[in-house]
C-alpha cells in the first residue's frame, strides 16, 4: 500500500513536466506547487518531488485496467522515460509495466484483476 514517497530529482522543472504530463494518464494531479517542490496526492496518498540528489527508489501506481497500464507505458516514453519492461501479465492477475524516469527511478504501472 503506498501512503507518501518522497524524492528528489535533479531537474525539478523537467520533472514537474514529466510527472504532471504522465500521472495525468492515471487521473493523478499535482495539488500543490511551489518554486521548491510540487505534491501529488489523492484522499489518502501523496509524493513530494523536490530539487535535490537523487537516490534509487522504485514505486508502483494502482491502474484501473489494462489499457491503463499501456497508456501509462505509452506516455511515459513520450515523455522522456526509459522502458524497463514494457506491459505484460507477471503473473494470472498483475499486469504492469516499468519505466525509469529522468532520474533513473523505476516506476510502475500495474493492474491487479480481481476474480
Amino acid at each position: 500500500m503506498l501512503d507518501h514517497i518522497d524524492i528528489k530529482v535533479r531537474h525539478l522543472a523537467q520533472s514537474k513536466v514529466f510527472y504532471r504530463t504522465l500521472l495525468a494518464v492515471l487521473g493523478i494531479a499535482a495539488s500543490y506547487e511551489d518554486a521548491s517542490s510540487i505534491i501529488f496526492s489523492d484522499s489518502k496518498d501523496y509524493i513530494w518531488i523536490g530539487e535535490g540528489i537523487p537516490k534509487r527508489v522504485h514505486f508502483a501506481f494502482s491502474a484501473k485496467d489494462m489499457h491503463e497500464v499501456n497508456r501509462f507505458y505509452q506516455t511515459g516514453l513520450a515523455c522522456g522515460g526509459k522502458s524497463a519492461g514494457e506491459p505484460s501479465y507477471q503473473g494470472d492477475d498483475y499486469y504492469s509495466c516499468y519505466i525509469l524516469d529522468l532520474d533513473n527511478y523505476l516506476i510502475e504501472a500495474v493492474f491487479r484483476k480481481v476474480n
